[in-house]
Parts: C-alpha cells; structure tokens; sequence
C-alpha cells in the first residue's frame, strides 16, 4: 500500500511536469525566421516602414513581407533564404508591428508613399524601383523566380 501511494505520488508530478511543459511549449511564440543571429556574420536587411519606397542605399531593391508563425510565409522562407547569397537589395520587413493597411484592393502603380502600400496577402514580395513599386509578387513560386 505504502509503495502504490509513493508511485501514484510520482506519477502525478511526473503528469504535473508534462503538461507544464507542453503549455510552455504551446504558448512561446514562434522564432522570427529572419531574426539577426549574435554569433554569425551575415546579417538579414531589414527595413523600416518608413523607408519602404526611400531606400538610400539602393535604386532598386526588393521587399520581403513576412509574418511570424504565418504557415504560408514558412513555406516561402526557406527558398527566400537559400537565393539570398546573390542579393544584397533584398529587404525584409515583418507585418506584425505595422500601420499598414491591409485589404484584398492594391493598385501598387499608383503608390508614391509607403502609407498607401496595402498588404494584400503574406508572403509578398515588392520590387521598387526609383521610389515607386515597380512590381508585386504573391505567389511562392512567382517570389522564388524574382529572386532567381
């Protein structure tokens, strides 16, 4: 009897642990994919709101819209990083913490301030070009392409 009350006790922590664990694991946020590593030399370019269209150090360049834990943005990040190596005008911005608006109606040709950008769908990619959206891509195989 002793033995079944010790084992029963230690069942029940072992239980208590389990799921504490899983909670944990349930509600830490997902890793930015694009976050900076301390320890690595390469750097991912991110850019500011503000200077989606005023790049100062680039004419012409690409904006990569991603989302956190977003399932089609994971399916997407993996290609965006492996063509990486050969851009160094590939931007990227995380939609999490923006003023953006957001809708299904973007006519980017006639966008000449980044308050009028719309984000339409993550992933996006928007090439800009002299300070105007030359060309926006939605599709995962159309963003792999530009990136080609």
């Amino acid at each position: 009897m002793e033995k079944s009350k010790k084992t029963l006790k230690m069942l029940g922590i072992c239980i208590i642990g389990l799921v504490i664990v899983v909670a944990v694991n349930m509600l830490k946020k997902p890793e930015d994919p694009f976050k900076n590593p301390k320890d690595v030399g390469f750097r991912y370019q991110h850019i500011e709101e503000k200077n989606l269209l005023n790049n100062s150090e680039n004419d012409t360049y690409f904006v990569y819209f991603y989302e956190t834990g977003n399932k089609q943005c994971e399916e997407v990040n993996d290609d965006v990083k492996k063509t990486l190596s050969g851009h160094s005008n590939l931007y990227f911005f995380n939609v999490e913490d923006t003023t953006l608006k957001t809708g299904k109606d973007f006519d980017y040709k006639n966008v000449i301030d980044y308050k009028d950008i719309t984000i339409k769908q993550v992933p996006m990619l928007i090439h800009v070009e002299n300070k105007k959206i030359d060309h926006v891509y939605y599709k995962a195989s159309d963003i792999k392409k530009a990136l080609e």
